[in-house]
């Protein structure tokens, strides 16, 4: 009995011996194949950063910029932080479409890259509708410092270049509103008419060539406009739709006849007040 019991004990200490050469080779194998992995892992990203990141031919050298409005190749570069030259893998290009959405007169910008030395950007700018004229708050109509471009969504921008189609916009003029902000949106109930009516008049007499030069917000309740013929309506401004169906007819009726319209007031429903040259 005595011997049964210690041959169970060296065959116990002989498995344990074993158990722990298993368990020691077991850890240089994990450790060996870790270190390898890291090994591997610091040679791909050396080889990674001195392909891509430290590679003197993956420099900015074209930067290609499609706009349908003011900004220059330079203007984009500016407000997008980028210079030629910079290593095209450390440009970020969701920084550089954040940093031009926010530039008031961008609508979106579409930024992409291609190796080895190539920037895409693609902006929509806001087109204007109007100029705003407020003498009150110094706002001063087609001045590239004191002015503000209003587009059709009622959204403020201040004009970065004097173009001659800016100059050739319609001005709406009010006398009443706080000092508009860039980037900010009207407000004004009047101001919102005058955009309106700019708009729907475009629609309904720009094919004949009959433009908008001036709105001017004079009261709570009408709209005086110029034409470019030089004719001036007057419009409630709680009733235009109405108001632009009587100009349209009126406007036709003059024509056949061969007479230029002076002023027209379609405030009134009926006998509508007509002056002619």
């Amino acid at each position: 009995m005595e011997l049964h019991q210690l041959d169970v004990k060296l065959n116990s200490r002989r498995g344990q011996r074993v158990r722990q050469c298993r368990r020691r080779a077991a850890v240089i194998k994990f450790t060996a194949i870790a270190l390898t992995l890291l090994t591997v892992s610091a040679l791909v990203r050396w080889g990674y950063r001195q392909a891509f990141y430290e590679n003197s031919e993956f420099r900015l050298n074209r930067l290609v910029v499609q706009s349908d409005g003011v900004l220059s190749e330079a203007d984009v570069a500016i407000a997008a932080g980028i210079e030629m030259g910079m290593n095209l893998m450390t440009i970020d290009l969701k920084d550089v479409r954040r940093r031009l959405n926010n530039l008031p007169m961008v609508v979106s910008a579409e930024v992409s890259r291609e190796l080895p030395d190539l920037v895409e950007i693609k902006i929509e700018e806001r087109q204007p509708l109007a100029w705003l004229s407020c003498p009150e708050q110094g706002v001063i109509p087609k001045n590239e410092s004191r002015g503000f471009l209003i587009d059709q969504n009622g959204e403020f921008f201040r004009c970065e270049k004097l173009l001659q189609r800016y100059l050739d916009l319609p001005i709406i003029e009010t006398y009443e509103m706080p000092m508009p902000a860039e980037g900010s949106l009207v407000q004004a109930t009047p101001v919102k008419e005058a955009i309106r009516l700019i708009l729907e008049s475009d629609r309904m007499f720009g094919s004949d060539g009959l433009l908008i030069t001036e709105v001017r917000i004079r009261n709570a309740y009408s709209l005086t406009c110029t034409y470019n013929t030089l004719m001036q309506v007057v419009f409630s401004m709680k009733d235009l739709d109405r108001g632009l169906q009587d100009l349209r007819w009126i406007v036709t009726h003059a024509h056949s006849a061969g007479q230029q319209l002076a002023t027209v007031n379609v405030m009134p429903k009926k006998n509508i007040p007509v002056t002619f040259y």
